[in-house]
């Protein structure tokens, strides 16, 4: 058991903290796929319907760029070997790891409901030129909500990440 200021760097606060420190570097990077990949299916739906991918292809090239920027951005607290601050909000954290399948489901039926009901209800719905636009709507939850289980998992599995950091520290 290692010792610091605050306390044994093997405390569960500590585990909560590189927890967090682990999402937000990488929701850093991960925020570019929120826009790379309904880029990404914009241009095949508009590939697909004989219409130029460009616009599509243009979100999915500004996605991947905004996650290599957002890699960069993250290589400190990526590779650093420094404690995590402690964090006390285990309640918060737990409410996330309940919450969060049930919200990314909601989210997803939500918006697929959405664009069906834009399918039937309006007079272009299924046009070739409407098309790609709400294939980039039914595409657009399913990052976001990636991220957010991958989010949960990293607070789910926190304190044998932790320690597996610390062996490898």
């Amino acid at each position: 058991m290692m010792e610091t200021t605050t306390g044994t760097l093997d405390s569960r606060e500590h585990a909560l903290g590189y927890a967090h420190r682990r999402v937000r570097v990488f929701w850093f990077w991960w925020m570019g796929m929120v826009f790379a990949v309904p880029g990404a299916v914009q241009a095949i739906v508009l590939a697909g319907t004989g219409q130029n991918p460009e616009n599509g292809l243009v979100l999915a090239f500004l996605g991947v760029g905004i996650s290599g920027a957002g890699w960069l951005m993250a290589v400190g607290p990526r590779f650093t070997r420094s404690a995590p601050r402690p964090a006390n909000d285990a309640n918060r954290a737990e409410q996330y790891i309940r919450i969060v399948p049930g919200t990314v489901i909601g989210m997803v039926v939500a918006m697929l409901v959405l664009v069906s009901l834009l399918m039937v209800a309006t007079p272009r719905g299924t046009s070739p030129d409407v098309l790609p636009i709400l294939a980039f709507l039914a595409a657009f939850p399913l990052p976001i909500g990636t991220g957010m289980l991958y989010s949960r998992h990293l607070h789910q599995h926190r304190d044998r990440l932790y320690a597996a950091w610390l062996r490898r520290r």
